[in-house]
């Protein structure tokens, strides 16, 4: 749901046109980066999520990550240090369309996944300042 800035203004101390105007000046600075929405991924029938570890091929970095961006099923791509340099989080209707994405990822190097049985959080809250 939406957080009207009088909303905001009441819980830091000050206006809805003073929240307006820090809100302006954070996005200015790029400390706000961007606004974002929570989707319920089961009502669009991504009924399978969950994470891919994957040991890419040095080589190969450049265009697994071109494909991670192009591929609608992988949510977020991070990078790791380790043999498992990336972390991948997918949702995909069913095990089928894993099956593919895997094996579409296989040509990047060896991979490892677990599938999410429930989520606890996805996202805090920074804490505001007393």
């Amino acid at each position: 749901s939406r957080t009207t800035l009088k909303t905001i203004g009441s819980k830091v101390g000050l206006t809805a046109p003073a929240v307006s105007e820090r809100i302006r000046r954070m996005e200015e600075k790029e400390v706000i980066k961007r606004f974002s929405i929570s989707i319920d991924r089961n009502r669009l029938d991504c009924n399978l999520s969950g994470f891919i570890l994957v040991a890419l091929f040095p080589e190969k970095y450049s265009q697994f990550c071109q494909f991670c961006e192009d591929t609608s099923a992988i949510t977020a791509h991070h990078h790791l240090v380790g043999r498992l340099n990336a972390m991948l989080r997918f949702a995909v209707a069913d095990t089928r369309q894993l099956d593919r994405l895997l094996a579409d990822i296989k040509q990047y190097g060896d991979s490892q996944t677990s599938v999410e049985l429930g989520v606890y959080f996805e996202q805090k809250d920074i804490p505001l300042p007393k």
